[in-house]
């Protein structure tokens, strides 16, 4: 890892964070060269300065033995498009929801417990969603290439004048 801004022993910080954020103080500092209280004062003046954002544990449900991945492609209705977004938004079943090119087009991927109960919940979803106009969907086989789970990025929101 290589943040321009920051010294080389602040990257090889981050760079033992990102394979095991749960290392120790005095685990880091054996790995950088540096004693426990120096990465301890780096990484509190990284976490104040906002490069480290927080720790987390991050949770696969597509590991477990049972479930599927999915994929949904829908193409929504221009004058109901933000009321099919709110119902897409609160889906339990839905992880990740972005905008892509094309007329009013939305693109998700989630995780269902079992291809019945997905495909019911999709017809549901087409069905009850005033705004789809189309619905497609596909289970996801194997995941190739996934850089550190995807990214994470929340978008704000600026109100109209």
């Amino acid at each position: 890892m290589n943040i321009e801004g920051l010294d080389a022993l602040d990257n090889k910080i981050l760079e033992v964070l990102k394979e095991n954020a749960r290392a120790t103080f005095s685990e880091i500092g054996e790995m950088v060269g540096l004693s426990r209280v120096a990465v301890k004062n780096r990484m509190e003046a990284m976490e104040k300065n906002g490069v480290i954002q927080g720790y987390k544990a991050i949770i696969d449900p597509t590991k477990i033995p049972q479930g599927v991945q999915f994929i949904i492609d829908a193409e929504l209705i221009p004058e109901l498009y933000q009321d099919a977004v709110d119902v897409l938004a609160r889906d339990r079943f839905l992880r990740q929801i972005y905008t892509v090119t094309g007329e009013c087009r939305i693109h998700a991927i989630g995780f269902a417990p079992n291809v019945t109960t997905l495909e019911s919940h999709v017809n549901h979803l087409f069905k009850n969603t005033k705004g789809i106009r189309r619905l497609s969907w596909n289970l996801l086989l194997t995941t190739i290439k996934d850089v550190d789970g995807g990214v994470e990025y929340e978008r704000e929101v600026q109100e109209s004048i």
